[in-house]
């Protein structure tokens, strides 16, 4: 159902808009397809149609749009692109992408108004410099809600190539026919085509000659992190399955006439994705499997040898929600994912430095018990009354957290014997700086890869913090952005937080609330 607005207040928005939007355009020549395409050959082979491809995008990304216009937001920037090529029914509207609702166009950001939706996501290899942050081919607009729940997880179909048991369908804040799951995001019927057509564009139009950018890849083997988005088979399906309509052709024509002066051609030529990237793989059942078969080896686009879990883990699917640096040093942690009975889990204060640690802290590190962690469990170091405690062993130099303040990592090694963060937990005076060959106490270099979901950063000045919201279970990405706000944690210098005994095997793979209902504050 879209949202309607009395005329008053569509007038009064409208006037909103216009002084928002003034000023923002631009206005690129050939543009037309005929145009746009001479001499480009869509019969060529699949390894030149690629090369082609990525050649005219490059040469015709005549502007890269601003992020926000810091001076004046919402004027020739990204969101006043977005309200020019999404409009909604009233031109002081625009349509939101995954619940197909019609908001006003003005506020924008933060919680309070719609978002930008990133459809390949920062933490999967669009950069924070480069023209692809802000490629409008890449860009919808979203609720806050929505933007919360996708994260940056994977397209596929609902409870396939992952655990059928975590989804939620339809998706929070989105419209019927999606779903969400632990590490799968199912958009809408009605956009599945248009997510599967932007996803081929980033592959193609970003293969690294970009300062700042990366070779960004489209795949059903994502065990690269930091660049691969899934799943390949899965958005050459939808494209057949939601074909191109008059919509997103007047927005590929707008934004390239407009806005940034390239096309998706991949909306232009029909043909293209199959030309390219052949047919799809056959859809495991659900619940079936959580990789393609055919992933298994793969010599020339993924590790020859099966991918560890450690590939397989993203940025903030372990978080730390209690945190003791006086006394005695205790960590809680919490599993968003199963962990398997080989994986091993690092922890360190060492700071990180671009490609890896250096050592100036310690490290200690938990290998899986028995079976192995269930998603939603709670665990940690320090304390006999969180489970696992006992079970920790050092790897270099002596774990301390002290009470100024450090970086807390937490991380897993790839196949390769590479260190790989999963979270950066910043307590304390602890701060993010420029590589160095050493750093003092506190500073460390951000990596990458984290994104937004791997970084908690709380409030300065204290010594011991434990998460204290409500948010319940451990499904969606409700909880995650919970336990990253600063202001749901409770913090003190002169007591320290414990945890009653019995309280994480009661609530184990409950609620992580229930076991922080139960934490006491211990005056030192």
């Amino acid at each position: 159902m879209k949202h309607s607005i009395s005329s008053t207040a569509a007038a009064a928005t409208t006037i909103l808009y216009l002084a928002v939007f003034s000023d923002a355009q631009s206005s690129f020549s050939g543009c037309s397809v005929n145009s746009y395409y001479s001499g480009f050959n869509p019969n060529a082979n699949s390894e030149t149609l690629r090369s082609n491809l990525a050649d005219l995008l490059s040469d015709t990304h005549r502007a890269v749009v601003p992020n926000t216009n810091v001076d004046d937001p919402g004027v020739g920037d990204t969101w006043a692109a977005l309200i020019d090529l999404d409009q909604g029914s009233f031109p002081a509207q625009v349509k939101l992408f995954f619940s197909q609702e019609d908001v006003n166009g003005v506020p924008f950001g933060g919680s309070r108004g719609w978002v930008k939706e990133q459809l390949f996501p920062i933490t999967r290899g669009v950069g924070l410099d480069g023209p692809d942050v802000t490629d409008l081919h890449n860009l919808r607009p979203i609720s806050y809600l929505s933007n919360l729940v996708r994260e940056d997880k994977y397209f596929g179909e609902c409870g396939v190539l992952t655990k059928a048991d975590t989804c939620v369908e339809p998706a929070e804040g989105a419209a019927d026919g999606s779903c969400t799951c632990n590490r799968i995001y199912t958009p809408p019927p009605e956009v599945r085509g248009d997510v599967a057509r932007a996803l081929m564009y980033m592959d193609v139009r970003y293969d690294g000659r970009d300062e700042n950018t990366l070779d960004l890849r489209l795949t059903d083997c994502p065990f690269q992190h930091d660049r691969d988005m899934a799943y390949l088979s899965q958005m050459l399906t939808w494209h057949l399955e939601d074909p191109v309509d008059d919509a997103e052709r007047a927005r590929n024509d707008r934004l390239c006439e407009t806005w940034q002066g390239n096309r998706n051609p991949f909306i232009d030529f029909e043909e293209l994705p199959a030309a390219i990237w052949g047919s799809p793989l056959p859809l495991p059942a659900i619940g079936e499997r959580q990789i393609y078969e055919a992933c298994e080896s793969i010599p020339t686009q993924a590790p020859t040898t099966f991918p560890n879990q450690c590939e397989r883990l993203d940025p903030g699917d372990i978080y730390i929600w209690l945190l003791n640096s006086v006394s005695a040093d205790v960590v809680g942690l919490f599993a968003f994912e199963d962990l398997d009975s080989d994986f091993k889990l690092y922890m360190t204060t060492n700071p990180w430095n671009q490609t890896g640690f250096v050592n100036q802290g310690g490290t200690i590190s938990l290998e899986m018990p028995g079976a192995g962690i269930d998603g939603g469990t709670a665990f940690g170091y320090g304390d006999d009354n969180l489970q696992f405690s006992d079970d920790w062993e050092t790897e270099s130099g002596k774990f301390e957290l002290s009470p100024e303040g450090q970086p807390v990592f937490l991380y897993c090694l790839d196949n390769f014997e590479n260190p790989k963060p999963l979270l950066a937990f910043m307590y304390g005076n602890s701060t993010f700086v420029a590589p160095n060959a050493t750093f003092a106490l506190g500073e460390t270099v951000r990596p990458k890869n984290l994104g937004e979901m791997g970084v908690i950063q709380l409030a300065t000045g204290f010594s011991n913090a434990v998460f204290s919201d409500d948010v319940d279970g451990f499904a969606g990405g409700a909880l995650k952005a919970s336990i990253r706000n600063a202001n749901n944690w409770d913090y003190a210098n002169t007591g320290r937080f414990a945890v009653p005994a019995g309280a994480t095997a009661l609530y184990a793979t409950v609620s992580i609330f229930g076991i922080v209902a139960l934490v006491t504050t211990w005056l030192l």
